[in-house]
């Protein structure tokens, strides 16, 4: 391959964004393997800072890269120095990372995650959301970096797809004037509604993820939603959870 070897300044930012500091002050973040590195140059080519690839990677199943961004290439046993996953699959592309904005409350629904600490869990769900139809998502403050390298590899894409927003709480979110007349709906293991109840309706409103532990931290915005169990199994996995809640929107209809 013709590319540049990789300079010694790009290596440092590369190794620095491991580290959810590192990402903050750089304002860059991560996209590994060849799906989501394709899916990253396709969806966000204007927030693609460079790319390095595996010198000893096959061109052929290298995804096309738009014109005038830097590519670099380094030796094999470096590249997975660099790497942040541990079987690398040769294209690491380096972004600058979006902005949170506002929530829009765009689409049929806006899925809402309140606290959530597991990267792959908070990656799984957003592109289930994406399957789905969704176009939005918010985080609340605590949740985990939806950009960390785990998240946006358990994502396959979808952060560079949906719109994601920010609040400090769901208290905040529910104060926004654009916010109001809105049904929250919150998920618990075992208490509220049913998901499956002709009374659960989420068009037009939120739907409302805790923390893997400790659940949804503020119940008094919403009502109390959740998916029955006959089981005695204490709670389901808040990912697989959330398979269950968007699919029914689908099958409803409402995506």
């Amino acid at each position: 391959m013709d590319f540049p070897l990789l300079s010694e300044a790009k290596r440092k930012i590369l190794r620095v964004l491991g580290t959810r500091q590192g990402r903050r002050k750089s304002g860059l973040f991560t996209a590994e393997g060849q799906r989501c590195a394709a899916e990253a140059l396709a969806a966000l080519p204007a927030f693609c800072d460079f790319v390095l690839v595996d010198g000893d990677a096959d061109p052929t199943k290298l995804p096309a890269f738009p014109p005038g961004l830097p590519v670099y290439r380094d030796a094999a046993a470096a590249f997975k120095e660099l790497a942040q996953t541990e079987n690398p699959q040769g294209i690491i592309v380096v972004l600058r990372r979006p902005e949170f904005g506002t929530p829009q409350f765009q689409g049929a629904f806006t899925l809402v995650l309140d606290g959530l600490q597991d990267p792959g869990n908070i990656g799984t769900i957003l592109r289930t959301a994406w399957a789905c139809g969704l176009r939005e998502a918010v985080v609340t403050e605590g949740t985990v970096d939806p950009y960390n390298a785990k998240a946006v590899r358990a994502g396959m894409g979808a952060q560079f797809r949906l719109t994601i927003g920010k609040v400090e709480n769901l208290q905040e979110l529910a104060a926004l004037p654009t916010c109001a007349g809105r049904t929250a709906w919150l998920t618990t293991p075992r208490d509220g509604v049913s998901c499956f109840a002709p009374e659960f309706d989420l068009r037009g409103g939120l739907l409302v993820f805790g923390e893997e532990g400790g659940g949804v931290s503020d119940f008094s915005i919403g009502r109390r939603v959740t998916i029955p169990m006959p089981g005695a199994a204490e709670s389901l996995n808040v990912a697989q959870a959330a398979t269950v809640f968007l699919f029914e929107g689908v099958r409803r209809g409402w995506l």
